[in-house]
């Protein structure tokens, strides 16, 4: 099923945007946290953007964009978490 929209919150949007602005001069990396919408009654589905995890460069060479693998793992921890905490939620 192709994704027919994205959606994000306002804070995520702050984040990329300062983190692409503090490093004008070279690329960058992070993460995007969200889910899948699913809506069946048109079959269509959205994105839904509600965390962003900025990764810093571990290597310096300007033709690499490398992270760490401590970092990917803390991010992959962070949507674990609010997986989590957002099931405790929806099943109250």
């Amino acid at each position: 099923m192709a994704l027919s929209g994205v959606k994000m919150t306002e804070e995520v949007w702050l984040t990329c945007v300062t983190h692409s602005l503090s490093t004008e001069t070279e690329e960058i990396m992070g993460l995007l946290l969200g889910d899948i919408i699913h809506h069946p009654q048109n079959g269509n589905a959205i994105a839904f953007i509600w965390g962003a995890s900025p990764q810093t460069r571990s290597d310096r060479r300007k033709d690499r964009v490398e992270t760490n693998p401590e970092q990917l793992a803390a991010a992959s921890a962070l949507a674990d978490i609010s997986f989590f905490l957002s099931n405790l939620v929806s099943e109250r």
